[in-house]
């Protein structure tokens, strides 16, 4: 083989590792978590994320699973590869231990959707989502 042949092949290899690793890492516009206290997931309407205005739906349950409602729910939602500037907001509650925001997609890319719950307790629990809008 050439070197213009081996050239093209490595070209071809790096760029499907960089999709494919671009879908593994960003696969899901929603997600939980739970650190033993609370359990924190994320949605988005529209889902998948595109340009413009979205909403993101913050769900906030009990180690138990139960809804919480009464917290104080806060987002920062920003773009990882480049400064896009930082949207930050506090939540409206929907009842049932849902909680939503608006903020607005700019740019392509990768994104990290910071949540914050203060439960009625004091307690604090922190999760960061990240997405990739097309």
């Amino acid at each position: 083989m050439n070197n213009k042949t081996l050239l093209i092949i490595l070209a071809f290899m790096i760029g499907v590792i960089a999709i494919l690793g671009s879908k593994v890492m960003f696969a899901s516009n929603s997600g939980s978590t739970s650190n033993g206290n609370a359990i924190i997931s994320l949605s988005t309407d529209p889902n998948p994320l595109g340009l413009g205005q979205a909403t993101f739906i913050i769900d906030v349950k009990d180690k138990n699973g139960k809804p919480v409602d009464n917290a104080t729910v806060s987002f920062d939602l920003n773009m990882t590869t480049m400064n896009m500037g930082t949207q930050q907001g506090n939540a409206t509650s929907q009842g049932n231990g849902r909680y939503s925001i608006t903020g607005r997609i700019s740019m392509r890319g990768p994104w990290r959707i910071k949540t914050k719950a203060t439960m009625p307790d004091g307690n604090t629990e922190n999760k960061d989502f990240f997405v990739n809008v097309p």
